[in-house]
């Protein structure tokens, strides 16, 4: 509110009492201390009293001043609703089961319960996960099974390679360990959040399918720090929803795909490996795997997994993602382990990735320290014109020829929704969920150190205010037409978030990607932090 009616900003004791004073008879003693002061001043203060309660009761009736509860009721009566805090996971779906080792044969059933261990010197507490389903080590030692955090929250979100400790000893269990990060966890939406979607909902009102629909239901959506739409990016009757997370970052996949499936699901196929495998290919039918869907091919070097013909699966022509569901018997090797590749038999080359002529071609190659030793998705973008041959090629190569390599599923999905309107967006619209596109910001300066600072941690506290300020712009503005974009990387910011640090006296030569200049942002994309060289 930009103020308070005189009716309440004038309610002072004083006031009041002064008034109370002022309608009694003249010849009444009225002064400090006698009967009728006395008798007036307690009420004089609960009336007073009375209009500060009006005023908070006002405050709280409107949106941009309210907090809480009273916010989440003044959202509830547009249909908005506080995003709820979400657990962190780690599941075979996604590739990040959890990795148990111990003795043969030994059963792990739900619940079994297992925590981070807590760093007394950075203050990082322990994060405490649960087990959603009963896992047995396999006859390689090792068994896996998936997790969720006990408490929700971002907290969950921890990275790959830390071995948990075990909350309750189990026999046959000797380690425990995620060989990729936990993900899906965020913390219940603030104040701040709520009232942003709010505010672009009411000012914005539904219009069957424009550009505020796709921004709201994007932002419904637990993990969504922000949303852009572009209309028409991709040609008549397609809309571009370019996300980014809590953090100001591009979105990862899995926050893509849900947004995704919530706006517009793509089309999508799913073939086991088992029945693309080409005859006299060398691989081998392995059904020991118990974290795949029953049947998985293991290879051996120099062999492959073939699917021809696969474009007679898919449904229009564009952009696509081949997503094979591999894993690795050891994930530390870093020669060349394995090819996937999209190649096109019409032209006798690799797939192109997008429409461009001089488009990469559709082919990458892993090591294994790019797999994970649970069986987990990897991505391959390939384009179809509607009319060229496609096949999907899994090459196992010989620089690396003592890890093993399964491959239990392919997934076929398109990067552009159905059209047929099943979910929220209208019929005739292809909607492109995607991450925002990163700018890497990249800063070099010279520091001069005020004295009695250390200046490792002088360094570091400025690479944090650095980081924050690019944070800060991410989407800034990007939604509102009449204001513009204003995400652009100021040079003159970067120096007084540089100069504001603590224990910085001055700075020189600073470079912003190797020049002086602004850096421009696009309206999909967001600045993240480079390289910072002190």
């Amino acid at each position: 509110m930009t103020g308070l009616p005189d009716y309440l900003t004038e309610q002072t004791e004083e006031a009041i009492r002064q008034r109370m004073m002022d309608r009694l008879p003249s010849d009444l003693d009225r002064s400090e201390g006698s009967y009728i002061w006395d008798s007036i001043a307690p009420v004089a203060i609960e009336l007073t009293q009375a209009a500060l309660w009006v005023r908070e009761a006002l405050r709280r009736g409107f949106a941009s001043t309210t907090f809480g509860e009273y916010l989440n009721l003044r959202c509830e009566e547009h249909g908005i609703f506080r995003r709820a805090a979400q657990k962190a996971t780690g599941t075979a779906g996604k590739g990040n089961q959890l990795t148990i080792t111990g003795t043969e044969g030994t059963v792990i059933a739900a619940g079994f319960r297992v925590a981070t261990p807590a760093d007394p010197v950075t203050g990082t507490p322990s994060v405490e996960f649960v087990t959603t389903a009963q896992c047995v080590i396999g006859p390689t030692g090792s068994g896996y099974a998936d997790i969720e955090a006990v408490e929700a929250g971002a907290g969950g979100n921890v990275p790959a390679g830390p071995v948990f400790v075990v909350v309750t000893p189990l026999p046959g269990v000797n380690a425990v360990i995620n060989n990729a990060p936990l993900s899906g966890g965020a913390d219940q939406e603030d104040d701040a959040g709520l009232l942003a979607r709010f505010l672009q909902k009411v000012r914005n009102p539904s219009a069957g399918g424009n550009r505020a629909d796709y921004i709201n239901w994007a932002g419904e959506m637990a993990g969504v720090g922000g949303v852009s739409v572009a209309p028409v990016k991709y040609g008549n009757g397609t809309v571009s929803v370019a996300i980014i997370d809590t953090q100001g970052l591009p979105a990862g996949q899995d926050l893509v795909d849900l947004v995704q499936d919530y706006i517009a699901p793509p089309w999508q196929h799913v073939l086991e490996a088992e029945d693309m495998t080409v005859s006299g290919s060398g691989t081998s039918i392995d059904d020991s795997q118990p974290d795949g869907s029953g049947t998985s091919v293991k290879m051996v070097a120099g062999t492959g997994v073939v699917h021809p013909d696969m474009h007679m699966l898919l449904d229009r022509p564009g952009i696509w993602q081949a997503r094979p569901r591999v894993k690795v018997s050891d994930n530390t090797g870093i020669n060349e382990l394995l090819k996937v590749e999209v190649w096109n038999n019409t032209t006798g080359s690799v797939a192109s990735i997008a429409s461009d002529p001089g488009a990469d071609g559709a082919s990458t190659v892993y090591r294994g320290s790019d797999l994970g030793l649970a069986f987990g998705y990897v991505s391959r973008q390939f384009y179809w014109n509607g009319s060229d041959s496609l096949e999907l090629r899994i090459t196992r190569l010989q620089s690396d020829t003592d890890t093993d390599v399964w491959v239990d599923q392919i997934r076929y999905l398109s990067t552009f929704s159905k059209d047929t309107g099943e979910s929220r967006s209208p019929v005739g619209v292809a909607v492109f969920v995607e991450p925002a596109e990163p700018v890497e910001i990249n800063v070099a300066a010279s520091l001069t150190f005020m004295s009695g600072y250390d200046p490792a941690a002088v360094k570091a506290s400025a690479e944090v205010a650095i980081e924050e300020y690019l944070k800060g712009l991410a989407f800034r503005g990007v939604n509102d037409p009449l204001k513009g974009t204003e995400n652009d990387v100021r040079y003159a910011r970067i120096a007084n978030a540089i100069l504001d640090t603590e224990g910085v006296e001055d700075y020189q030569n600073l470079l912003v990607n190797e020049g002086t200049a602004n850096i421009a942002i696009g309206s999909q994309a967001v600045a993240v932090k480079g390289t910072v060289t002190f």
